[in-house]
């Protein structure tokens, strides 16, 4: 099993009440958060999200080896943390986590299509059960709803999304583009190289995924979720996310009932980067109910 290092495991622990009765882990992922959080909180409940059915099951089967008493204290909830306050209906949760990362399984895993390494089919759905693949929308997307895709998500000039843009819809018409490979080798025809092509690949899957309306639809939704004098505790690892969390905590904190925990995003430091590159971009930023 590959497995993903939980990001400011540490940080993330050191802002749970041990007193807390009911956690809710948005992304629940190997459960590397959810084991630590249940093992401080001892007498609580948490509330696991993913809507990645084969993340949620392996999840089950770790924590279960883990620890039997913290595993029966888990709720799995197969589905996207945007239905929260649905799954809690009149429930309020104590403290909030929602760790915006991608598991690492995803990219090791070749055969889910998220990687720029191998040949695999463009897929990039965390949800394999529902829903169009990347394939989908290369094959079907007009040029201004790519270019809006790379322009957005990829921060590409304008002059450089359309040309990705157009040279797809061209290729599409003579080959279709199926494979992870398929799109690599377009993209290096455009004079990307390897870093630039990852940035493109993370752009589709932000869009086949809806990443950013999902954090969109939670930020409006949670805080009837929030029991006085708790937390919520959002990590995000690209600029857009964490404009989008920036600007609604600090909306939330204007009506006086809520408070910021730190000023300043939480990063790692770089004992942790020097394990985990995969944290060097994230910013962790908590909010607590008055």
């Amino acid at each position: 099993m590959i497995l993903h290092t939980p990001v400011l495991l540490h940080e993330v622990c050191s802002f749970l009440n041990p007193e807390d009765k009911l956690i809710v882990d948005c992304t629940l992922g190997h459960g590397g958060h959810a084991m630590a959080l249940l093992s401080i909180a001892k007498n609580a409940r948490l509330v696991g999200f993913d809507i990645d059915q084969l993340m949620m099951d392996k999840a089950e089967m770790r924590i279960r080896a883990f620890d039997v008493d913290v595993a029966n204290r888990i709720d799995y909830v197969h589905g996207n943390y945007t239905t929260i306050q649905d799954v809690l209906w009149s429930k309020k949760a104590d403290f909030i986590l929602n760790d915006l990362w991608v598991n690492l399984e995803h990219f090791k895993a070749v055969e889910r299509g998220f990687s720029i390494r191998g040949t695999a089919a463009l897929d990039m759905r965390f949800d394999t059960s529902t829903g169009p693949t990347v394939a989908d929308i290369l094959a079907k997307y007009t040029t201004d709803q790519l270019r809006h895709v790379f322009e957005q998500y990829a921060d590409f000039s304008s002059p450089k999304a359309l040309e990705l843009a157009q040279h797809i819809v061209t290729t599409r018409k003579q080959k279709p583009i199926v494979t992870t490979q398929d799109l690599k080798l377009l993209l290096n025809d455009c004079g990307l190289g390897d870093k630039a092509c990852t940035v493109i690949f993370q752009s589709l899957r932000i869009e086949i995924n809806q990443e950013l309306e999902n954090l969109k639809t939670f930020l409006s939704v949670f805080p009837e979720t929030l029991n006085s004098a708790w937390r919520c505790i959002i990590i995000t690892y690209h600029s857009i996310e964490d404009r989008l969390v920036k600007q609604a905590f600090n909306e939330l904190v204007a009506t006086w009932n809520y408070k910021l925990v730190t000023k300043k995003p939480v990063m790692p430091n770089y004992k942790e980067v020097a394990i985990n590159r995969a944290a060097r971009s994230a910013k962790m930023r908590i909010l607590e109910r008055i």
